[in-house]
């Protein structure tokens, strides 16, 4: 049965359909649908023009100069819902592990919902990366923003494989928290995340109805209550909290979470945060504030907030 690249491109760029999906409904390989798809291009029959504005370039320079050890990528708020940010900012940050981090690194995965979308919103199966949880997650609801799941569904989308950590992300006290990581299981994953040469992470306000937190539950109303009294404004995957001037506070929880420490977070070369929306604005602007993203994939909302 003869497809017209027409019909295939059609199918990719209209329909979007992924590249195997696809090469399973007419019969070809992935390979060859993407070669297909390369010289529709190349004859014309796909013809792609950029529309500038979703490209920020004047937002990017200015936060550059303000932030001058970071690097921006602004992606366009869309129609400014909290689930079309996470798309276009999911969209956008995946094709920079695509295309600006080198094959055959090990990316240490968070969780939440922003890097769910990375997983979601790609399909270029062109890397060999290792995908490394840095922090547990195998219980209760929301499994899919879990680490687990999403360095599973990264390693399935763009290619490579995943390790996984059974764990919860919190235990129920420290001295639990401290048994599980002593563990040989967990010590030899949690290791491995510890020397990746990049962080995939989001940072947020522990009290958005929209956080991870908020959606698995593993806190107690009244913890969360003295989140609220410390003065929590950035939350770091419950590894670490901050109130509105960068002072660490709340370490009564993240001293339960069982993950890489925040130091070892830290000091992994390049961390790349993808994060926006306006409930995450402070808690952006306090990271950015303690130096401690190389990289932010946000929404133009989000840029012109840090701008003012």
């Amino acid at each position: 049965m003869f497809i017209s690249p027409s019909r295939i491109a059609h199918m990719y760029y209209e329909e979007g359909k992924t590249q195997q999906e696809i090469a399973n409904l007419v019969g070809m390989s992935r390979i060859q649908i993407s070669r297909v798809l390369q010289q529709a291009r190349v004859d014309g029959t796909v013809r792609i023009s950029i529309d500038y504005d979703g490209y920020f370039p004047e937002l990017e320079g200015g936060l550059s100069e303000k932030y001058p050890d970071v690097q921006f990528v602004v992606a366009d708020s869309l129609d400014g819902s909290d689930a079309a940010i996470k798309r276009s900012i999911g969209v956008t940050a995946a094709d920079y592990l695509v295309h600006r981090v080198p094959d055959g690194v090990k990316v240490a995965v968070g969780w939440g919902t922003t890097l769910r979308e990375l997983g979601q919103r790609h399909d270029a199966k062109v890397k060999n990366m290792i995908f490394i949880p840095l922090i547990g997650g195998q219980v209760g609801a929301g499994l899919d923003v879990h680490a687990n799941s999403i360095a599973e569904l990264l390693a399935q989308r763009l290619g490579g494989r995943a390790l996984r950590m059974f764990a919860p992300a919190v235990a129920e006290t420290k001295k639990i928290r401290d048994q599980l990581v002593a563990s040989r299981p967990l010590r030899d994953t949690l290791a491995e995340a510890a020397s990746a040469q990049v962080a995939l992470f989001s940072v947020g306000s522990p009290f958005a109805t929209t956080t991870t937190i908020d959606k698995i539950g593993y806190f107690t109303p009244d913890e969360v209550e003295q989140l609220r009294k410390d003065g929590a404004a950035c939350d770091i995957i419950s590894l670490r909290y901050y109130d509105s001037v960068g002072k660490e506070c709340g370490q009564k929880l993240s001293s339960r979470t069982v993950s890489i420490t925040a130091e070892q977070l830290f000091n992994i070369p390049l961390k790349i945060c993808p994060a926006g929306g306006e409930d995450k604005h402070e808690a952006i602007g306090i990271a950015l504030g303690l130096g401690l993203i190389d990289v932010l994939v946000t929404d133009d909302a989000t840029a012109r907030f840090l701008l003012a």
